[in-house]
């Protein structure tokens, strides 16, 4: 009990950090998967390069019905947002005095443009503004000096629709804008609905930003929405299950006390929060829950066993029964989530390391707080006093009651162990079958498919692609040796404009856009004034002033030279971005074969970057599993001392990740980063449930007894705790499945559907293997004593747990 006040202090004191600082984590959730990839990955070395050779920044795309090419209200709609970009001489120190805005405060917008200055602290938030009218302005002055038809038909599929008309504005944000999209964004669409006269929910707004504005709402709805009512749920299963209030409310203030110190601890990290580290919070809150059950249900079982002993004496026996256990669960479950620390990317690692150091806390916290909380147990006392009180008036021992009859269930199960192969045959059966589909197993990464179908992200990217043109960036780098003077710059552009006109050719490609877009045709006579435009062309080319060069197309340096080439891509709907990025690697590779410079070129930009660098994740985190499943399968093998005993111990623990992800194989359901997280993670739960069972089976071997009395005497005594477990872990995690958030949605299913295949093999196959010749490697003892003796195990009982000592023998 008095370890139980200082563990209530405890409780106290980091209930302050649980509160604030995961408030402070929830508050500066922020996704930018770019920032997530590390340099040492060639994809974010091509990017850094493309960074340093040109200005590159998110930008964000906005149409709405009615913004043409001569629409006086996108001209107003420009203007405003132009307000806030920065110009020549404007400083760019969030501290210093803001410049005043031109706008007239009476004008539409005016309100949106000083609240957008506010937020960002900062007058300049915009980097750039740009719109098709301003870019065609451009192209028709020299020294382009092309047609305002030509120029329009150029940026067709790029910043202008098909019918020539419709158009957008592009905005590039700065890093205080990044940081405040959230609530930017919306400010933004309610400007425009003032200004240009239309409905907010007609402004499509498409791009980077936006799209990491939605992550970060859909994460911090999922939290905000979905987790007090699962914390509810999983805290009414805990009383249903444990039918106590003070083991209740103990295991559960643990359990939100240590979800809000995982927050706090990803906030001391520096790490900002993300969608990744969004089910990090719910799943230590079920991971102590578990815990708390499988020792509460120690106590229990003791309670029950010896109704003789005291609250104390109850409390003392079930933690030298559990410990051992539910130590070496504990560890097994921080093996699989460490495994996380392996994935290079950021967010990942951090997913890791901080789960591994909640799970160690709350079990801390458990076994300080919990053996208290059983003392004080309610209905255990309340029987108890009754008994007490009963045995002083008789002053004799209760009658024995009714001899114990066998239930069919009972029966049933009894006869399954006594001829356990046809259980083995039938899961290894399924399991091949089911392992067929592994083989065909797909993988996405399309950022739409994140939410659901009707959702508004999806809407407005419909209507933009239909309109505007592409919505997804991509960067083509051509790379040739440094320019010397006897070198033809002409030449260069020509393998150039073969790219650019193989690209838009490309179907995954909606618009290009080039040094070539704003040359005009060069001709091929031999005329002075044919020849004259040559060379003209390419003294622009050459001169780093000329407004070619101005234009940030050209980057030169000691080692080569790159020319730029923006691609707008479709959004895929049917097929991963990894069938677009080969088809365009393709395409420019056939264009510039033939050519006697030998250039080469490499395909960057944020959405490449992100589409490889989750393609190296999905791969790490298989990695991570086989490490996870390598390294329990060790622990497994230590603690039987036996290596054929390890190996068949992780037989159960293998079947959930075979048959659920064979299964989605089969059923051609992509898996997406949730998807295989949740693989690593739940392995680490499922040998939780083994490794119980296992030490009770290893007890009553110890004692003599049969194999297939020892295998349903421990299943007859801990399947109910398991049982209990699943429905807590899985059942809570479920809430979330209702988050239109689909990796969430996702990663719940997949929980509910490994937990419940992870149970199945434990009720059904592990049982099977330890009643088969196979269990002799199984009969070792996990923490238990080997000199107890069977007191109500014999023929006329069900078997109890072989740990339990008499009184007479302590």
């Amino acid at each position: 009990m008095r370890r139980m006040a200082v563990g209530a202090v405890i409780l106290a004191i980091l209930a302050v950090p649980a509160i604030v600082h995961s408030r402070a984590a929830i508050d500066g959730l922020l996704n930018r998967p770019i920032d997530w990839v590390p340099d040492s990955l060639p994809e974010k070395a091509a990017f850094n390069d493309l960074a340093r050779r040109f200005v590159v920044s998110e930008v964000v795309l906005i149409s709405w019905p009615g913004a043409t090419v001569d629409s006086e209200s996108l001209r107003q709609v420009t203007d405003a947002f132009d307000s806030l970009a920065r110009h020549a001489g404007d400083t760019i120190d969030a501290q210093a005095p803001p410049r005043e805005l031109n706008v007239d405060p009476s004008m539409p917008g005016a309100t949106q443009l000083q609240a957008i200055r506010e937020l960002c602290g900062n007058a300049h938030p915009f980097l750039n503004v740009k719109s098709g009218p301003t870019v065609v302005a451009q192209m028709t002055e020299a020294p382009s000096s092309l047609s305002e038809v030509s120029a329009i038909a150029r940026l067709k599929g790029f910043l202008i629709g098909p019918n020539g008309e419709q158009t957008c504005v592009v905005v590039s944000l700065d890093d205080a804008a990044q940081s405040h999209r959230r609530d930017l964004f919306p400010l933004m669409r309610s400007l425009i609905a003032d200004v240009a006269q239309v409905d907010q929910s007609q402004v499509a707004m498409v791009g980077g930003p936006r799209d990491g504005a939605d992550v970060d709402a859909a994460s911090i709805r999922s939290i905000n929405v979905f987790a007090p009512p699962s914390a509810v749920l999983a805290a009414v299963i805990c009383f249903i299950c444990l039918r106590s209030i003070p083991l209740t409310l103990a295991i559960t203030v643990i359990a939100v006390i240590g979800e809000g110190l995982v927050l706090a601890l990803v906030y001391y990290t520096g790490t900002p929060m993300n969608a990744v580290l969004i089910v990090l919070p719910p799943l230590i809150f079920v991971l102590t829950i578990s815990a708390g059950i499988h020792l509460s249900n120690y106590f229990i079982d003791a309670s029950h066993e010896f109704p003789e002993l005291s609250p104390s004496q109850a409390a003392r026996r079930a933690l030298r029964a559990g410990i051992v256990p539910c130590f070496l669960a504990t560890g097994t479950t921080v093996v699989g989530l460490g495994s996380l620390m392996l994935v290079r990317i950021e967010p990942i690692r951090v997913f890791g390391f901080v789960s591994s150091i909640g799970v160690l806390s709350t079990l801390f916290l458990l076994l300080i707080v919990l053996p208290g909380a059983m003392i004080l147990s309610r209905e255990w006392s309340e029987r108890k006093l009754s008994k007490r009180l009963k045995y002083r008036e008789s002053d004799q021992e209760p009658e024995p009651g009714p001899p114990h009859t066998r239930g069919p269930v009972f029966n049933w199960v009894r006869t399954r162990l006594s001829r356990p192969w046809p259980i083995i045959i039938f899961f290894l059966l399924l399991a091949g079958s089911l392992a067929s589909g592994l083989f065909s197993l797909e993988t996405s990464v399309n950022l739409l498919r994140m939410f659901q179908p009707g959702s508004p992200i999806r809407n407005e990217y419909a209507w933009f692609e239909e309109n505007v043109g592409a919505t997804s960036t991509a960067e083509l780098l051509i790379r040739f040796p440094p320019l010397q003077e006897q070198d033809n710059p002409l030449d260069r552009l020509e393998v150039v404009r073969n790219v650019h006109l193989a690209s838009i050719q490309s179907e995954p490609v909606g618009g290009v856009i080039s040094a070539i877009s704003f040359i005009r045709t060069l001709p091929s006579g031999r005329s002075l004034s044919a020849s004259a435009t040559r060379a003209a062309v390419a003294k622009m080319i050459r001169d780093e002033e000329s407004g070619l060069g101005q234009l940030g197309m050209i980057s030169r340096d000691e080692d080569s030279e790159v020319w730029r080439v923006t691609l707008r891509l479709w959004e895929p709907h049917d097929v991963d971005y990894s069938v677009s990025l080969e088809q365009i690697r393709e395409t420019v590779q056939q264009a510039i074969e033939e050519s006697t410079l030998h250039p080469t070129f490499t395909l960057t930009g944020p959405a490449v970057v992100v589409h490889e660098a989750q393609i190296v994740l999905l791969g790490d985190l298989f990695r991570s599993f086989l490490t996870a499943f390598a390294v329990v399968g060790v622990v497994m093998v230590f603690v039987l001392r036996s290596l054929r005993g390890g190996l068949i111990a992780m037989i159960p623990n293998l079947f959930p990740t075979v048959a659920l992800f064979g299964w989605m194989g089969l059923r051609q359901v992509p898996l997406d980063i949730g998807s295989v997280m949740s693989a690593s993670v739940a392995l680490g739960i499922a040998v939780d449930d083994t490794v119980h069972l296992l030490s009770r089976f290893g007890s009553r071997r110890a004692q003599g007894l049969g194999q297939i009395r020892a295998a349903h005497g421990a299943l007859a005594q801990c399947g109910w705790a398991m049982l209990q477990t699943t429905m807590v872990c899985g059942l809570s995690l479920m809430v979330y499945w209702f988050s239109d958030f689909v990796p969430t949605s996702q990663f719940a299913l997949l929980m509910f559907g490994l937990l419940s295949a992870a149970l199945f093999g434990d009720v059904f196959l592990l049982p099977s293997l330890m009643a088969s010749p196979l269990g002799h490697y199984l009969a070792k003892t996990v923490g238990s004593d080997p000199k107890a003796r069977l007191e109500h195990d014999d023929e006329s009982e069900p078997p109890v747990d072989a740990r339990r000592i008499t009184p007479h023998q302590e």
